[in-house]
């Protein structure tokens, strides 16, 4: 299954704002990965493993808590408990610990100045005994529907930790923070998996006044200062700039990220097309074109979802 969301989270993080820089603030949303909108009564069996009943405990808790625009997304039966479901969360746990003998290389002082006993005159190199310890999480996760016992939903969780520790250094987490964290990890991204999620972004605006006749470029100028205080109000003086001027490359994708924090995507999809007829080269486009459209997804499968969950 290709992971949507991990390749869009690459372009996010190339482009995320710097400390400081002048951004709007953009209110997204990521529908699901799984394709099991119309499956909303869950139970999650337990696991196959050492650690799979934790680890179900944990998955049940998160997804019984998983909402959107303050709504449950799941109704969480008790697997026991006989009651009608629709999808069952099941799969397999397994962790493995592994030590090996290593050496490292330290800097031994053989002889000191007999007047300042901190003070080293003759190093040799020596090796000491250390172990290197390996520890691997593996986890297999799937999603079968009730009716037709399909499988809905499956991935393969994987994380490895790797440790060397020695007489004068230890190890700096123990094989059970290891695995609490890994659990919490895969337990999160599961819930992303199977339900949307909504998330804050801030974008930074473009600063170019290229094209722009004097008067018209201060108060572009002056709009890029705003957004650190009142982005409304930024917003508002590029609008203002459109009546007198053709908008440019970089006015015209600031106000597409005007239109975008104000949920209009129909404008915020023509200003950005805009921009790009403008000149306006890179990621930022792509990436914005493709935040409205899994934005819009979400919201399109959270309408359907309320209707089959009979929320109003």
């Amino acid at each position: 299954m290709v992971d949507a969301r991990a390749a869009l989270a690459a372009v996010c993080l190339c482009l995320a704002a710097p400390a400081g820089a002048e951004v709007l603030t953009i209110a997204a949303a990521e529908p699901a990965n799984a394709e099991a909108n119309d499956l909303y009564r869950l139970a999650v069996e337990r696991f196959e493993g050492r650690d799979g009943a934790v680890f179900a405990q944990a998955l049940e808790a998160e997804l019984g808590t998983a909402e959107f625009d303050g709504r449950p997304y799941f109704r969480i039966v008790a697997p026991e408990s006989g009651a009608p479901i629709d999808a069952l969360v099941t799969g397999t746990v397994r962790s493995n610990v592994e030590e090996l003998p290593v050496t490292e290389k330290r800097d031994r002082c053989t002889e000191y100045d007999p007047a300042d006993k901190k003070k080293c005159l003759k190093e040799v190199e020596v090796e000491i005994r250390c172990r290197r310890r390996i520890a691997t999480a593996a986890t297999t996760v799937r999603l079968v529907a009730i009716a037709d016992g399909s499988v809905r939903y499956s991935r393969p969780l994987n994380a490895r930790d790797e440790i060397t520790y020695c007489p004068d250094r230890s190890a700096s987490r123990t094989v059970e923070q290891f695995v609490n964290a890994t659990r919490k990890k895969q337990v999160e991204t599961i819930r992303d998996d199977l339900a949307p999620r909504r998330y804050v972004l801030d974008v930074r605006v473009d600063e170019n006044r290229k094209g722009l006749a004097k008067p018209a470029a201060e108060a572009f100028k002056d709009a890029i200062r705003q957004t650190k205080s009142d982005q409304a109000g930024a917003c508002a003086a590029w609008t203002a700039l459109t009546r007198d001027a053709v908008p440019t490359a970089a006015l015209a994708f600031n106000l597409g990220l005007c239109s975008e924090m104000q949920g209009d995507f129909d404008a915020a999809t023509d200003w950005y097309g805009e921009a790009q007829r403008q000149g306006l080269r890179g990621e930022a486009i792509p990436a914005a074109l493709t935040r409205i459209e899994r934005h819009r997804q979400a919201i399109a499968d959270w309408q359907v979802r309320k209707q089959l969950m009979s929320y109003k």
